[in-house]
This record gives structure tokens, C-alpha cells and sequence, in this order.
């Protein structure tokens, strides 16, 4: 491999380019420069296999330099040394495809070990192809471009299975985002890579690594038990590798490159399931595909459940309803955005309850527990946190609930969620609760500031928004279902609680379930 070494101080470059270590890996250093400029100049002459670059230099720094150069030789490999450990340059570095990042002072393997990490790719005819994934994920309107980007290159559009291998980490964990944290997921899955009989392209992002395996000339099955053996590997791999877990997704086999979008957000999907199965794990498209309309109903109806337990402060009751969400969300296939609405929506019901009850929640709690849930990628640890605060809550409210007139109200609401489908009347509930019907209901105006039949009304129209997410439901049909006599009634009551007519609620709804397809 010929090397382009470039800084501005001599004793450094002189340094490099008389390393003895690189005659052991079979390199040399082609020509050195002490800035952009003179970089720039001599690419152009010798074109080097890779760029070692200082980034603070007179004239042209090394960021300028990369930048011009990618313009140029888009798939050269760089690497940039710097005195500065600055977040802003190592951006920039990624953007700008780096392999390695490199603070000074630093010592000869380490420039050794990243410069073997280029040769070792080229050796066993690894591509990183950057420009492709930038391109073939961007929008159908630049097919044609797409197409000829392949024939420029002569490469055929083929069929394809997309691969992801992603670290196991926390989001935003400290010390977990290492901006070249692809290095060690790509060090640990080499090997399997290496072994693969099928030809592949790879792209790296801060917590993992995309593995395309190209098809041509491999049915369609042949090619998806290569994938799915790929991908035991890659997660056998990564678990011997030290204090690295590593999940993999797979996507479904596609017939042309120009597909590539749609395999991403599988890869998505893929990757926001991992919460509900855990680490190290192998999560195919294929398998976690479920009817959205059901999920979303089956999560709706299980946040209104949790919220009547809540009210009446039945801590046993919350443990089973987490329990019985729990077996649902793995029922359904509820991906990750879905769960956290879910867990988020449990949070705001808790709060709005205990509003209700005039209790209060320290504010500092109610940030920790959402920033918990947003940052947890593991199941497991949301429910727990989840039924940790609606526990708490419920403790309190059921003191609460104990004592008149919190307690009539808490108890005509249970009942009204149990009952909203039947004809029920405010004197039923007084006689079921042994007190007068008419202070019952001067005790629901002055705690609720609404008449009785307000709360049931509320209630059926909270049902019938889950069944309208049922497709095999009608409007007319959800409203007889959940209580009333009349649609009209029904209609109207409808679009004034939640904004829109039920038939256009159906539709808004299902047109975001498509949209997050």
C-alpha cells in the first residue's frame, strides 16, 4: 500500500515515514507534505491507497484537504491525526468517511494497527461503500442517477438481502457512542465476513455495521439461509469479543438495489423489536410482521385498563394488567416507538389521575422517569420502571380512595369500565354503592366538575376510539358495541371529544399505521 503522509511539523513527518513497522506490513510511504495544498497536489500524481493527515495546518488544513479529495478519490481511505480531541472534528471526520481518528501524542502501533485495518479490508476485497448507501438510501426520484451510479462502476442492479449488526448499548450512554465505535463491530465480525461465500458491501455508523449481500445468481432461498447463517456468526462473534454484545437484524430479500429504503426501515423495525427479546440477538423482518390495527388496539385498550386500576389504587391489579401488556406487546409485534408512546402515555394517564386525586408528583421525577424510558432499549427494564411509578402512585391514591368522596367517585369510575357497554343509569350505580342517587351525584359534580353522564359518555367514546382501529368494525357499529342507541348521538359526541368524525378518526389512523410502514 503507498501512503500520503501529511503535517506540518517535519520531526513528525519524518517520523512516519521512517517507521520500520511498515515494511512488516507491507507498506510504504509514497510522498509527505506539510500542508493541504502540497497534499492535494501529489494525490493527484500518485494517487496513494491511504491518507494520513494532520488537521491543523497552514494554508490547507486537513478537513479542507478531505474534502477535496473525496471529490476526487471518494473511496480513498483517511485517517486524521490531530493534537486537538475536539467533538467538532471528529464530526467532521465522520462525515468525511475516516476510518480512524488518531490524538496526539500517539505511539507507531496505533497508526500501525489503523493502517492494517485498510489493508486487511482491500486484502479480502472488503467494500465500505459510503457513496452507495448515501445514494441508493435516498429517494426513488433519483433512480436514474442510482442506475448509473452501477453502470459507471459496471455493476449489475441485483437482488440483495440487507444485514445490521448494532451494539447492545444504552442510547446516549457515556462511553458507549464512540464516534469509531464501527471498529470494534467490524473487528469482531470479520471473520465472518471473511467466510462468507456470498459477495457483500458494508457501511458502518457509530454502533454498528450494514452487511449487503449481493444475489446475483443465488435463488432467492439459498440467499436467505446465508443471511440468517451470517447472522448467527456475526452475534456468536460478537459475544466471544470482550464486553461487546452485538444484535443483528435482517431484512427481507429484495429484488433490486433501488429497494434499498424500503430494507433500511425494515432494519428499523428490526432493531426496535430487539426490546422485546433482549441482547444479543438474531431478529428477522419476516418474523415480526403483525397486523399494526390489532397492536394498536390491543395497547390502546390495555392503557385504559391500567388507568381504571390506577384509579381505585389496585396495586395487584396494575402488576397483572403490566404482565398481561407485556405478553401482548410480544403477541403483536409492537416495535419500539410503540412501546415508548405506550410507557409514555402510562406516565402522562398516571400523572393526570393523581392530578385529579390532588396529589403531586415532584417534577424531577417526572423527567427522570421519561428520560429512563426514552433511553431503554430492553423491555424488560421499561416495565419495570413503568410499574415502579404506577405502583407509587397507586399506594397513594388507594389511601386516598378509602376515604369519601374520592372514594365514591374513584369506585363509580370502575364501574363505569366495567360496565359502559350495558344500559347503565346513575341510579343503578347509587343502588350498587348503598347511597342516595342524588348525593352521588353532587359528590361526581363537585370532584369531577362533570354529571354522571358525562363520565360514561367519556368512558364509551374511550372504547369506541380502540375498536375503530379494529378494521373489521364500522362506525355505526363501534357506537351500538360500546353503549350508545343512537349514532347520531354517537357522531356528534364523537367529533366534539376528539376533534374529527369516527369514520375520519379510522382513517387518520390507519394512514399513519401506513406511513410508519
Amino acid at each position: 500500500m503507498k501512503m500520503l503522509v501529511v503535517d506540518d511539523e517535519r520531526e513528525i513527518r519524518d517520523y512516519i515515514a521512517g517507521m520500520p513497522e511498515w515494511a512488516d506490513i507491507r507498506c510504504s510511504v509514497a510522498a509527505v507534505a506539510a500542508n493541504g495544498a502540497e497534499a492535494l497536489a501529489l494525490a493527484r500524481d500518485i494517487r496513494p491507497d491511504i491518507l494520513l493527515t494532520d488537521i491543523r495546518m497552514p494554508v490547507m488544513d486537513g478537513i479542507a484537504l478531505a474534502e477535496a479529495i473525496r471529490k476526487e478519490q471518494p473511496e480513498l481511505p483517511i485517517v486524521f491525526l490531530s493534537a486537538y480531541n475536539e467533538f467538532e472534528y471528529a464530526r467532521q471526520a465522520i462525515r468525511l468517511g475516516a476510518v480512524d481518528f488518531i490524538t496526539k501524542p500517539f505511539v507507531a502501533a496505533d497508526l500501525v494497527w489503523a493502517v492494517k485495518q485498510v489493508q486487511q479490508q482491500l486484502m479480502t476485497e472488503w467494500k465500505h461503500q459510503e457513496a452507495f448507501f448515501v445514494l441508493f438510501g435516498g429517494p426513488a426520484d433519483r433512480d436514474e442517477e442510482k442506475l448509473a451510479w452501477l453502470r459507471d462502476r459496471n455493476q449489475p442492479d441485483e437482488p440483495f438481502i440487507l444485514l445490521y449488526g448494532e451494539l447492545d448499548t444504552v442510547a446516549g450512554a457515556a462511553g458507549e457512542r464512540s464516534p469509531f465505535r464501527e471498529r470494534a463491530v467490524l473487528a469482531a465480525v470479520m471473520p465472518a465476513l471473511e467466510r462468507s461465500p456470498v459477495p457483500y458491501w458494508t457501511q458502518g455508523t457509530n454502533a454498528g455495521l450494514y452487511v449487503l449481500l449481493r444475489g446475483s445468481g443465488i435463488d432467492p432461498a439459498s440467499l436467505q439461509e446465508e443471511a440468517l447463517a451470517l447472522a448467527k456468526q456475526m452475534v456468536e462473534l460478537g459475544g466471544a469479543a470482550s464486553e461487546l454484545s452485538l444484535s443483528v437484524g435482517i431484512g427481507r430479500a429484495e429484488p433490486s438495489l433501488l429497494r434499498l429504503p424500503d430494507a433500511l426501515r425494515q432494519i428499523a423495525e428490526c432493531m426496535e423489536y430487539r426490546m422485546l427479546i433482549g441482547k444479543r440477538s438474531v431478529i428477522a423482518y419476516d418474523a415480526i410482521r403483525s397486523i399494526r390495527s390489532e397492536k394498536d388496539r390491543q395497547l390502546l385498550l390495555s392503557t385504559n385498563r391500567l388507568e381504571e386500576l390506577l384509579r381505585i389504587g389496585d396495586r395487584d391489579g396494575i402488576a397483572d394488567a403490566l404482565r398481561e401488556a407485556y405478553r401482548t406487546m410480544l403477541t403483536v409485534g409492537a416495535g419500539k416507538p410503540d412501546i415508548q408512546h405506550f410507557c409514555i402515555n402510562l406516565v402522562e394517564k398516571a400523572e393526570y389521575v393523581m392530578e385529579e386525586f390532588g396529589l403531586s408528583i415532584d417534577p424531577k421525577d417526572k423527567l427522570r422517569i421519561r428520560e429512563k424510558l426514552l433511553s431503554s432499549v430492553i423491555l424488560t427494564d421499561m416495565m419495570r420502571d413503568i410499574e415502579q411509578l404506577l405502583q407509587g402512585c397507586a399506594a397513594r391514591i388507594g389511601t386516598l380512595v378509602e376515604q369519601a368522596p374520592k372514594r365514591l367517585v374513584a369506585e363509580t369510575k370502575a364501574i363505569i369500565g366495567q360496565a359502559y357497554e350495558d344500559e347503565l343509569t346513575l341510579r343503578m350505580v347509587a343502588e350498587r354503592l348503598s347511597v342516595n342517587y342524588s348525593y352521588l351525584s353532587r359528590v361526581i359534580k363537585k370532584e369531577t366538575g362533570k354529571n354522571f353522564s358525562d363520565l360514561l359518555w367519556l368512558t364509551r367514546i374511550e372504547a369506541a376510539k380502540a375498536r375503530l382501529l379494529s378494521e373489521d368494525l364500522k362506525a355505526y357499529e363501534v357506537a351500538y358495541a360500546v353503549g350508545f342507541k343512537n349514532y347520531a348521538h354517537f357522531s356528534l359526541l364523537f367529533k366534539k371529544v376528539v376533534g374529527m368524525s369516527p369514520s375520519a378518526y379510522k382513517l387518520h389512523a390507519s394512514a399513519q399505521r401506513d406511513g410508519g410502514k
